[in-house]
């Protein structure tokens, strides 16, 4: 690595409160392929990335920081055509990812490289595992395990402007720079915790998130829509074909959600349901460009979906829990309290409210289904062990 590490650019050198943030600066293919090679064999790879989503739907890569141990690593993505090595390395199985909070992160993989890293281990993930802090940040992290404080530093720069400040790359270079010795620390307490096999269940259901996103089925974005629990089955059906054009547009733009149009319109207009032009024109908010571009399609898309047969229609969504519910939610979250107590785990990483809510909702609207039934997905795995039969006794009393 030091060989190529020599070879690549010049080194900058600067310690800050007891981290090295040197680092080397890759521009060219050549030096980022000999690096991959290098990095081949290494066991994980400490990554971080630096970009822009202020305006597009899309994150806008600015950089990439790779440590693996042996330094400092920044690859400017504006100079790199052959990213095919570096592809393969982060879909290797035998090379760990190790980001910190990466969901931003695997965005940007997915936008600039086709892929979603994997295995991944999230240092923040693992943090919560380890009674460190729940949603624990960078710095925070830094300061428990290292005992340093590091600067703010350039959250908000342009990324993509050329040449990038010398502030911002020792900046970004920091990010990298104590991430391996914080994943060895994680990882040595995890396997003594026997928690090493939560943490990689975590990060295999969050790698699952946009693996299934990168398959381009967007027709349950509807069900994220608040107050979409009020709709009919019809309204619905307009709903859902709505979101997912909505959701497809965005995409082929590049622009964000709402700037092709808000979630209150949706809904406005699968209650609504307009049959033409002038009807549509009497939604609040829809401007005239929107009308003028995507006003047949939306036209066309609700007659679309009223033309449904009626078995073809989405289902009812539940509604909110009533009074007794609402006492059995109060139980099972005591319960999840005492539980992660005893565990030494912040309540939040054991149980979320809304997993509650979604358990509670299916066991009125299904009461024959068993509790395994009617489980939602982030309730199984590792958690089901730690939280049956109490979570049992709690929601059926």
């Amino acid at each position: 690595m030091k060989a190529v590490m020599n070879e690549a650019s010049q080194v900058k050198e600067e310690i800050i409160e007891g981290v090295d943030n040197s680092y080397v600066m890759v521009t060219e293919d050549d030096a980022l392929h000999a690096l991959c090679r290098e990095w081949k064999q290494c066991s994980f790879l400490a990554m971080d990335t630096e970009f822009i989503r202020t305006t597009t739907f899309f994150p806008q890569v600015g950089l990439v920081q790779i440590n693996a141990g042996q330094g400092n690593v920044l690859v400017d993505p504006l100079g790199i055509e052959d990213w095919t090595p570096f592809s393969e390395l982060m879909v290797d199985p035998s090379i760990v990812k190790v980001f910190h909070s990466c969901s931003e992160d695997l965005q940007v993989f997915m936008a600039s490289m086709q892929l979603v890293p994997t295995p991944i281990f999230d240092t923040q993930i693992a943090a919560s595992l380890l009674n460190v802090g729940f949603g624990c940040s960078y710095q925070n992290l830094v300061r428990h395990y290292m005992d340093i404080e590091l600067p703010k530093g350039e959250t908000r720069s342009d990324w993509l402007q050329r040449p990038l400040q010398e502030k911002q790359l020792l900046y970004a270079a920091l990010d990298v720079a104590c991430l391996p010795e914080i994943y060895l620390a994680q990882r040595e307490s995890l396997e003594k915790d026997n928690r090493l096999s939560w943490q990689e269940e975590e990060c295999r259901t969050l790698v699952g998130i946009y693996e299934r996103e990168m398959e381009g089925d967007f027709s349950a974005y509807y069900l994220a829509i608040r107050g979409a629990w009020q709709m009919s089955q019809r309204e619905l059906g307009v709903l859902k074909l709505l979101a997912e054009w909505r959701e497809l547009r965005a995409r082929k733009r590049d622009k964000p959600r709402n700037w092709i149009i808000k979630e209150k319109q949706l809904i406005d207009i699968a209650k609504y349901c307009p049959r033409d032009m002038n009807e549509l024109k009497k939604i609040d908010d829809l401007d005239k460009n929107f009308l003028r571009h995507e006003g047949s399609e939306v036209i066309h898309l609700v007659e679309k979906a009223l033309a449904l047969p009626e078995d073809d229609l989405p289902d009812s969504m539940p509604a909110p829990l009533d009074g007794g519910a609402k006492n059995k939610l109060k139980r099972a979250q005591q319960f999840a309290m005492k539980k992660a107590e005893e565990l030494q785990l912040p309540v939040e990483m054991l149980m979320r409210k809304r997993w509650l809510i979604t358990l509670l909702q299916n066991l009125r609207d299904d009461p024959e289904a068993s509790l395994d039934d009617n489980l939602p997905q982030e309730l199984k795995g590792w958690r089901y062990d730690q939280l049956l039969p109490g979570m049992i006794e709690a929601v059926s009393t």
